[in-house]
């Protein structure tokens, strides 16, 4: 399957509909914030929007890829494991697997991504 997307804009719109849905916490849906299927739609459309990039602004979107503790989507996570009930009963791959999902196309710290996936 493919999509034919006509230009940045298009690609740009698409990103920040994707984000809308993984992280408005107002409009956010659960069942796709946390899914493979959008994890891996949010990369592959976060990397397309890097390669259609010129040099400097492919830079400043890898900077702001790169989410820690005090970032509003780290945040959202960290509410939605306080509310499962799953969380505690799961195993470490399938924390990592999770937030991985959860925050994609954001890349968490190692630092945070091992404080959230071994101590929450």
């Amino acid at each position: 399957m493919n999509i034919e997307i006509e230009n940045y804009w298009e690609l740009l719109a698409l990103h920040k509909s994707l984000m809308a849905v993984k992280f408005d916490k107002n409009s956010c849906l659960r069942e796709a914030q946390g899914s493979p299927h959008t994890g891996s739609l949010a990369f592959k459309v976060f990397n397309q929007l890097v390669s259609a990039s010129k040099e400097k602004q492919a830079e400043e979107w890898l900077i702001w890829q790169v989410a820690d503790e005090s970032r509003i989507e780290t945040q959202l996570l960290l509410a939605h494991i306080k509310e499962s009930e799953w969380w505690s009963e799961s195993d470490i791959s399938q924390k990592e697997k999770y937030v991985r999902d959860f925050m994609a196309p954001l890349i968490l710290t190692e630092k945070a991504f091992s404080a959230i996936t071994k101590n929450c």
